[in-house]
């Protein structure tokens, strides 16, 4: 250890004596520090072609390659190759690679790729490739890839791609494509994809495809469980629900010969609806321990004094247990055709009778369908 120390003290006995032939703001083919000012370098405004800063660096201008211990701070711009243990910054533009075990912070932004450990943060316009495992940040446009762990933020637009784990934001426009498992937000366009969980945008020009697809104006394409169009729609929604500006949200409370006691929900767009239902117990199941659900797609034809609904639907019924001997069959299935009245007694209720035909399977395997009489009635809030 005292070896060591002295090693460490002779190493900055020779950089003072070295530094002290160099006057400030030079041109310097190489660069030794062990942390500013205890370098060769003894201005801030000195140009470095080759440095190595055994803890960090500090000085104005790299045109070449810097590896630096722990930290380096750049007054100016970066041109070339630099890897830092954990923070690298550079207060002016970046024209190439930073490699960064912790966090790359580049104020005028630049073009070429930013890779840490840990974040990147540019505060001007970006092209080029940003990496890390938590965050990218990008104050203000993007023309590249962005591609971490956690999360992806550009302040204005994003042009080619944004993948990430959790979310993925552009304050503006995103042409191009974002990729997440969480959710996707174009803050106002969406000329590309979105691929998430949730995709939001307010102007929908390309295409949404998620569980929940949210914009206000739609002109492109939507894919997902639940597709919403606040305001105007002029392109195609496809999904098992839909919600537009004038859809209604309505509940239904029924009972029959099928479900005793059923609850739903039903999206309806001008004449054309969807609905979500869950029942129990099922009348045709050997055991009172049973559920179904079911989703329904139809059309509701106006008829002045009354509303003629007609639907088809597909249901799953889960049971207590096997309700064929010799084969799994807790789990059945069943595919329905409905046609019913419904009026509107006042001006958020009305009573509805239905009638059908159920053609259900004994199980999901080697499946025997059978048909059974539909009958249902009962309330819904408009």
């Amino acid at each position: 250890m005292i070896k060591l120390y002295k090693y460490v003290f002779v190493f900055i006995i020779t950089l003072l004596v070295v530094n002290s032939s160099f006057s400030q703001g030079k041109d310097m083919p190489v660069n030794l520090s062990l942390v500013y000012p205890v370098s060769i370098n003894q201005s801030k405004q000195d140009n470095v072609n080759f440095n190595v800063g055994i803890i960090g660096s500090q000085f104005n201008n790299l045109k070449g390659l810097g590896i630096n211990g722990l930290y380096s701070v750049l007054g100016n711009d970066l041109n070339g190759l630099q890897i830092n243990g954990l923070y690298a910054e550079t207060r002016n533009k970046l024209k190439g690679i930073q490699l960064t075990g912790g966090a790359n912070v580049v104020t005028k932004g630049g073009t070429g790729a930013m890779i840490g450990g840990l974040a990147n943060m540019t505060f001007d316009d970006f092209t080029g490739f940003q990496l890390s495992t938590i965050a990218n940040f990008g104050f203000e446009n993007v023309k590249g890839v962005q591609a971490s762990v956690l999360y992806n933020l550009v302040g204005k637009n994003i042009n080619l791609l944004q993948v990430a784990v959790a979310g993925n934001v552009a304050g503006k426009m995103m042409s191009g494509a974002q990729l997440s498992l969480l959710f996707n937000l174009a803050g106002n366009t969406n000329s590309g994809i979105q691929v998430a969980s949730i995709n939001l945008t307010k102007f929908q020009r390309g295409a949404q495809f998620g569980l929940v697809n949210i914009a206000e104006d739609n002109d492109g394409f939507q894919l997902g469980i639940f597709n919403i169009v606040d305001k105007k729609q002029k392109g195609l929604s496809l999904g098992l629900f839909y919600m537009g500006e004038k859809s209604k949200v309505q509940m239904l409370m029924s009972g029959g010969n099928i479900s005793y006691g059923n609850l739903g929900f039903r999206f309806k767009t001008n004449n054309v609806y969807t609905m979500l239902t869950l029942g129990g117990p099922v009348a045709i199941s050997i055991t009172n321990k049973s559920v179904m659900t079911e989703y329904r797609v139809g059309y509701s034809f106006d008829l002045k004094l009354l509303d003629v609904n007609t639907d088809v639907g597909f249901m799953h019924i889960s049971n207590e247990k096997d309700q064929t001997p010799g084969k799994p069959s807790s789990n059945q299935f069943g595919l329905s055709f409905r046609a019913g009245l419904e009026k509107n007694i006042f001006k958020k209720f009305g009573l509805f009778v239905n009638a059908g035909i159920l053609r259900a399977a004994d199980s999901y395997n080697d499946s025997v369908f059978k048909n059974h009489f539909l009958f249902e009635g009962g309330i819904v809030v408009l």
